[in-house]
């Protein structure tokens, strides 16, 4: 948690000095995510164009999972899987904390997310 604290606080910083948004919202959202999801690895944490925190899980393998954090509990999300000898799969939407649980786990990517 730590960590994290530390890169939002980075990150509302260099918004601020750049002009650009952050948006409170999605920081109360996405702690909400974390405190419901306590086994959840440490992704990378960045601020989407609009303001919105938006944290990434990836895999060496290519797969990846990328939540963005809209405030009012919903989550834009990004699921990826590469696929050997088929197309890749990838899942593009907007849930809220537990459908989101839901769908990494569907999608073959909850280890990655989560302990």
């Amino acid at each position: 948690r730590a960590d994290w604290e530390k890169r939002i606080e980075d990150l509302r910083s260099w918004t601020a000095e750049d002009g650009e948004p952050f948006r409170p919202e999605s920081e109360r959202d996405f702690w909400a995510f974390v405190e419901a999801t306590p086994d959840v690895h440490r992704g990378s944490l960045v601020v989407a164009p609009r303001g919105n925190l938006r944290a990434v899980w990836e895999d060496d393998a290519g797969a990846r999972v990328a939540l963005q954090f809209l405030g009012g509990g919903m989550v834009l999300y990004v699921l990826f899987r590469p696929r050997p000898r088929t197309p890749d799969s990838r899942v593009v939407g907007r849930d809220d904390f537990e459908g989101i649980r839901r769908r990494i786990t569907g999608f073959g990517l909850h280890s990655l997310v989560y302990e």
